[in-house]
């Protein structure tokens, strides 16, 4: 099997199929994470173990080590200040276990284009699946609430798979900015406008930022031109699209103003009102387990008072499993940003996560396996760039 195969699959089982209706009613969420949890053990089965693999050792497998430590250490805080077994919490907090596929990517070992490639594949069909599903809604699970309260402004609906989209989109924007060409300038202005179409604030606001950088940053002899040409392209987008536009910036500051917009109560409520010990803000809360316990009887509570922890990304992550696993993301975050010897649309990616944090969690898929991709390209690059700076000592030496 090809490791480009083998991520791609990954990714499949991660999106639950975008929940296509056709596959859910043959396979619930369950299955598929059973399917996952295997398909991640299969890794050490289906490649040979390398042993001149500098990925798979405690140096980066710690990161899957720590992660799990704040998940399962968050249970000893259901079960203390709660009242949750550590059976309930065990199995309401199953999706997370998908963090298995880090160690077997770090035996697997693929290459940078092995990763681009399954992305490339894995976006192409979420835009397309997205597209269907703006044709006809019943091809997913969307429940009559969602279709009924869809605006006016809005083109099709919420699928997962958004998130390989962007971070394959910024790695288009950094071959953009390198070296520019008709073709790949085509391909980040088709990316950039199934972003808009897609019409999330959260994934503009980071994505916006990164494409004025690479107007001003790319390489062509005929940069003015091209400027010019493009920015045109663009003002004319904003200006037939400006009724979406307008629609977007006035529900955003609606919603700021608003002290009872769900995010502004969630944020509220969580910094000061959640946790009952000191402890359960260090080590975290535990993950609810709905309906069986008081912390998930509270949970259901909330949700009828329009308070979601996923509402705040990694910040409702800290309430749920403490600051273990966010100093593990925030520390490759900062140091991938700070250092100059990894690729720009990684560091793109990291900006992204770092400035809107709120889109990022890790409860359940695909936000598990986006931070397994994001761990294993930090190893891989950190690797590498030691490798190569290995040689460039060697080398001299020897001239």
């Amino acid at each position: 099997m090809k490791k480009d195969t083998y991520i791609f699959i990954c990714l499949l089982f991660s999106l639950d199929f975008w929940k296509l209706s056709i596959v859910n009613d043959i396979v619930n969420q369950d299955i598929i994470l059973v399917l996952t949890l295997i398909w991640s053990l299969l890794g050490f089965v289906f490649f040979k173990k390398n042993a001149t693999n500098i990925l798979f050792t405690r140096k980066y497998l710690r990161f899957a080590n720590w992660m799990f430590a704040g998940i399962f250490i968050s249970m000893f805080s259901a079960y203390f200040f709660w009242q949750q077994t550590f059976l309930q919490s065990f199995i309401a907090q199953r999706f997370s276990y998908a963090f298995i596929l880090l160690p077997s990517l770090l035996y697997v070992k693929p290459a940078e284009r092995d990763i681009i490639r399954a992305l490339k594949w894995v976006s192409a069909l979420t835009i397309v699946v997205w597209f269907l599903v703006a044709v006809d809604p019943s091809i997913i699970s969307i429940d009559e609430e969602g279709i009924a309260n869809k605006a006016d402004t809005d083109f099709g609906y919420y699928i997962e798979g958004i998130h390989y989209v962007v971070l394959y989109l910024f790695f288009k924007v950094q071959y953009f900015i390198n070296k520019f060409s008709v073709k790949t300038s085509l391909e980040v202005g088709l990316l950039l406008a199934f972003v808009f179409l897609y019409q999330n604030r959260s994934i503009m606001l980071g994505v916006f930022p990164v494409i004025i950088y690479a107007l001003i940053k790319f390489r062509s002899s005929r940069k003015f031109v091209l400027i010019s040409f493009i920015s045109m392209l663009l003002i004319a987008g904003i200006i037939y699209t400006s009724e979406t536009w307008s629609a977007l910036f006035e529900e955003t500051q609606a919603q700021l103003d608003n002290p009872d917009y769900g995010r502004n109560l969630a944020l509220g409520y969580y910094l000061f009102q959640y946790s009952p010990h000191w402890f359960c803000y260090i080590f975290g809360n535990g993950f609810p387990s709905g309906g069986n316990s008081p912390l998930g009887d509270l949970m259901w509570d909330n949700f009828k008072l329009g308070i979601y922890a996923s509402d705040l990304g990694l910040i409702g992550m800290w309430t749920s499993y403490g600051l273990i696993p966010i100093i593990v993301v925030y520390s490759v975050i900062i140091k991938t940003l700070w250092r100059k010897q990894y690729p720009l649309y990684f560091k793109f990616i990291c900006f992204h996560i770092l400035f809107v944090p709120t889109i990022f969690h890790f409860w359940r898929n695909p936000g598990v396996t986006f931070f397994v991709i994001i761990f294993y390209l930090y190893a891989y690059y950190t690797e590498q760039n030691e490798w190569n700076a290995g040689v460039n000592f060697y080398n001299n030496r020897k001239l």
